[in-house]
Formats: C-alpha cells, sequence, structure tokens
C-alpha cells in the first residue's frame, strides 16, 4: 500500500513539473492598469480629464419642446418701385421690392398664416479647457438643430405661403471659439451684448447676436475688464432705403441706379467696459458700423447706374446693469439697460423688423422694411448722393423672482422707436418712403422646475406698433387696403418643456 500511495505521488509531481515548465514556455502579458475617469477640481462642476490628456472636458446641451399661438392678423407688404436694397449679410431683410401696374403690395389675409406652430431643438456644446503658463486655454463649440413647423416654420419676415409649412435644419455652428491668454476668436455672442435675452422666450427690443470675432479682453482687480472686439460688420447690414422720387434720391428716374450696402471692407469695431461683481453686473459698449454704400444695378428703362459711391460713419452705444437681489429671495435679479444708434439698426433691435418676432412669424398689419440709412441724391448728372442715418434707441428691463425654490416668475419689456430724415418720411409709402416709428413689448412668464434641470414654461407676450405713414409733401398717403392696420397689434402665447444636461 505505501508502494503504490508513494508511486500516486510522484505521478503527481512529475506532471505539476511538466505543467510548471510548459508554463515557463509561454509568453506572459502584464495586465494593462485600468484609467479611470478624474474629474477637474479646479473648472467647477462637470468637468471631468480627457485621459490620456491634461485638458478637461465638459459635455452638454439641452432639449427643447415648444407650442406657440399668436393672433391671425391680416399681412400687408409694400413693393415700392424701389424699396429695400437686398444684402449679403440678412437676405431675407432686403429682398427687391418692384413695384406691379395695378399692385401696390403684397396682402396676406390672417386665415392664411398659421395661428400656431410646433418646434422642438437640440443642442450639443462641448467646452475643454487646459491650464497653461498664460492662463487657461479655452475651447467651446455648440450645434443646434431644430424641427418645426406652423408659425414657425416661415421665420419672422418670409413673404411666401404663410400656411402648412414645415422645416428641418441642421443649425450647424451656432458657437465656436478659442480663448488664450486674454484673446478671443470665432462665433461668439457680440461683446457688444449686455441681456440678450436672457430670460424671455419671444424676443424684446435688444441687441442679441451670434458673430464673428477676434478680440482682446484684459481684466483688472475688482471685477474690472475692458474688450476691444474685430467684428463681422455683414452680420449687423439690415438693408439701404431707396425710393423712386427723382427729385430726392439717386435710385430716381435721371441716375437709374439702386444704392445698396457695399462689400465688407471696414469691419464693426466693439469697446467695452465692464464689471462683475458680488452685487451684480454693469456695462458700457459703444461700437462703430461702417455704412459703405455705393449705386450698382439699373431701374429698367434706357438709364444706366453712375457707379457713385457714397460712406457714413454708423454707430452705436449701450450701456446696462445687472442687480442681484437675494434680500427678496435667492436667485432674484433685475436687469436694465438702453441703446442708441445711427445707421446700425441691429444694435438697438436684433429681429431687424419692428414687425419681426424673434423665432416665429411677424406681427400683423403694415409690414416694415426698417433700413441703417436712406440715399439722397445730390447731383442728378453724376449721381453722386449723401446717406440719411437712420437714429434709434431702445430700452429693456426684466425681472426675475422665485416663489418657491421650485416656481419663479419673469416679468419683461422693451421699448423701441426709430426716426428717418426727409427722402423717407417726404414720399409716399408706394414709392418706397417710411415713416417713423415706436414699439413697445411686455410679457410674464411662469415657470415650475419639478427637478433640477426641468423647466416647464408659460410665456404670455403682447407687442404694438405706433407708426406714422409715409407721404409726398402737400398729400396724404396713400391708403392702406381694408382690413389693415397701420398700428398693428398681437398677442402671443408659448408653452415651453426643456431638459437641460
Amino acid at each position: 500500500m505505501k508502494l503504490v500511495k508513494s508511486l500516486l505521488l510522484g505521478s503527481a509531481a512529475g506532471i505539476a513539473a511538466t505543467a510548471g515548465a510548459q508554463a515557463a514556455d509561454l509568453p506572459y502579458r502584464k495586465a494593462a492598469p485600468v484609467e479611470y475617469v478624474r474629474i477637474c477640481d479646479w473648472t467647477g462642476a462637470g468637468y471631468f480629464y480627457i485621459p490620456g490628456t491634461d485638458t478637461c472636458l465638459k459635455v452638454g446641451g439641452f432639449v427643447r419642446a415648444e407650442y406657440a399661438f399668436i393672433e391671425q392678423k391680416n399681412s400687408f407688404f409694400p413693393t415700392g418701385t424701389w424699396g429695400v436694397s437686398p444684402n449679403a449679410g440678412n437676405p431675407g431683410t432686403g429682398f427687391q421690392q418692384r413695384q406691379v401696374t395695378g399692385l401696390t403690395g403684397l396682402f396676406i389675409p390672417g386665415k392664411l398664416q398659421d395661428a400656431s406652430g410646433f418646434d422642438v431643438r437640440g443642442r450639443i456644446d462641448l467646452d475643454a479647457r487646459t491650464q497653461t503658463a498664460y492662463g487657461t486655454l479655452r475651447t467651446y463649440v455648440r450645434f443646434d438643430m431644430y424641427r418645426n413647423g406652423g408659425n414657425f416654420a416661415n421665420g419672422s419676415l418670409g413673404i411666401g405661403a404663410f400656411a402648412n409649412q414645415e422645416s428641418s435644419q441642421f443649425n450647424g455652428l451656432d458657437k465656436g471659439f478659442i480663448q488664450f491668454a486674454g484673446f478671443t476668436a470665432g462665433r461668439v455672442q457680440s461683446f457688444f451684448d449686455f441681456y440678450a435675452d436672457n430670460y424671455n422666450f419671444e424676443g424684446i427690443a435688444n441687441s442679441d447676436q451670434s458673430t464673428q470675432a477676434f478680440a482682446y479682453t484684459a481684466t483688472f482687480g475688482g471685477g474690472f475688464s475692458a474688450t476691444l472686439s474685430v467684428e463681422d460688420r455683414n452680420v449687423r447690414d439690415v438693408g439701404i432705403g431707396n425710393v423712386s422720387n427723382s427729385t430726392l434720391t439717386a435710385g430716381g428716374a435721371t441716375s437709374g441706379g439702386l444704392v445698396g450696402y457695399n462689400g465688407q471692407t471696414v469691419p464693426d469695431i466693439v469697446g467695452v467696459l465692464r464689471v462683475d461683481q458680488a452685487w451684480g453686473a454693469a456695462q458700457l459698449s459703444a461700437a462703430y458700423h461702417d455704412v459703405g454704400t455705393s449705386e450698382y444695378a439699373p431701374a429698367g428703362g434706357t438709364s444706366v447706374p453712375t457707379f457713385a459711391s457714397k460712406s457714413e460713419a454708423g454707430f452705436a452705444v449701450q450701456g446696462g446693469l445687472q442687480l442681484k437681489l437675494p434680500m427678496i429671495a435667492p436667485g432674484d435679479d433685475f436687469w436694465l439697460q438702453g441703446a442708441y444708434q445711427q445707421g446700425a439698426l441691429l444694435y438697438q433691435d436684433s429681429a431687424g423688423s419692428f414687425n419681426g418676432g424673434f423665432w416665429s412669424r411677424a406681427v400683423g398689419g403694415f409690414q416694415r422694411r426698417d433700413v441703417d440709412a436712406y440715399a439722397v441724391l445730390s447731383n442728378a448728372t453724376t449721381g453722386a448722393y449723401s446717406l440719411e442715418l437712420a437714429k434709434g434707441y431702445s430700452v429693456a428691463a426684466a425681472f426675475h423672482h422665485y416663489f418657491t425654490p421650485t416656481f419663479h416668475d419673469v416679468v419683461f419689456g422693451s421699448f423701441e422707436h426709430i426716426s428717418y430724415g426727409g427722402a423717407a418720411r417726404l414720399t409716399d409709402w408706394t414709392q418706397g418712403g417710411l415713416g417713423d416709428a415706436s414699439e413697445y413689448r411686455i410679457g410674464n412668464q411662469f415657470i415650475w422646475t419639478p427637478v433640477q434641470h426641468l423647466d416647464i414654461g408659460l410665456e404670455l407676450f403682447y407687442a404694438h406698433i405706433n407708426q406714422s405713414l409715409a407721404h409726398n409733401p402737400g398729400f396724404l398717403p396713400t391708403l392702406l387696403p381694408v382690413g389693415v392696420k397701420k398700428d398693428p397689434s398681437a398677442f402671443e402665447a408659448r408653452l415651453r418643456v426643456e431638459r437641460d444636461f
């Protein structure tokens, strides 16, 4: 028995030794270390290190579903003989108007326009930051896409078929910029802007514009900073007015040309002084806008343009104040700002038209085509002309209050006014003239946040325009079609559900 036991133990030892020898002959691979995602502790919440790098990344965005109802109102688009010249920067705001015999405009009955509509939007944004010897290197990119229909689909100034529309679009690069050592380069929110429709769903009269820019920001102690920005002029071009009265403008029967914006040579120059502190923020902004124009096309018949040119310095200034009001309720704040412009309408109101909505179709009634300037003939032989810059101002305010941590309310509103020189006001609107106007907008939001980053909001909004119809001296203005209001107004309601992440 002992002999059998010894033989079994010896055999087992031999097998083990043989297996060990064979295992020693196999290649050996050390397990790769597991690289866990590390949270960045210097950037704020939501950032993590990209594995294998020293760059912190934050992924964000939202999904938004919105329904809107706007009163159906008759709309009338004037088509004067000359009208507003087209421009490359905002083609939708300056289509070429021509008068057809027996037709003085485009009349769209309210019932042909969608009163309601749906809008679904998605957004993805990436924010990458790296610490360097020169400070934080930041790269930011934001992509938007949407699907909408009804009163959202035709925008604020569309003049085609108003009803039964649907559209979808990958909006592409909404924002995309690099910041390094005080420099900013890329597509950004204009440095001129302050409140920039911060709370309201529908737009009010204020500057809220994305643009291409190169800028430098110097920071000082106590939250003070100063910025000098060079921005794309084409984004702020809204058009040049021409009228058919040959005694007033270069668009008349003698020279036969139209005056419009030149291609961009001098970009917009924006300067900003700003302070950010515990009580809130304040900002002073100023912008130079080159109103460079040329006579560029014949009006018809046998006349030819002279290709005369003229440039004027447009400008805008703005002051803004934000006050944080935690003594009323945590999160409360109040915004107030005012702007004045000459020859730079889109610094006064980024909608580009008093009748235009922010994401929806226009307010009804007589549809204005406001411009930066009107061309005024000074020499009928050479076609030389001067420019009458439009002048205007806007004031906007908003108060945000938390009744409870999950229920808050925003009251907001704006007032704006625009005026023109004699070339616009002293030519009938059927010949391309345009009168002065003012508008007020007011709204209120009720927002419920049942869980963090989920907002369910209802906004009620009202707008009203007071305007004069341009007319030739000694004559009354041509009557508008029956059913079209000179001083239109509109009521709007919006329901929005938005989940941010």
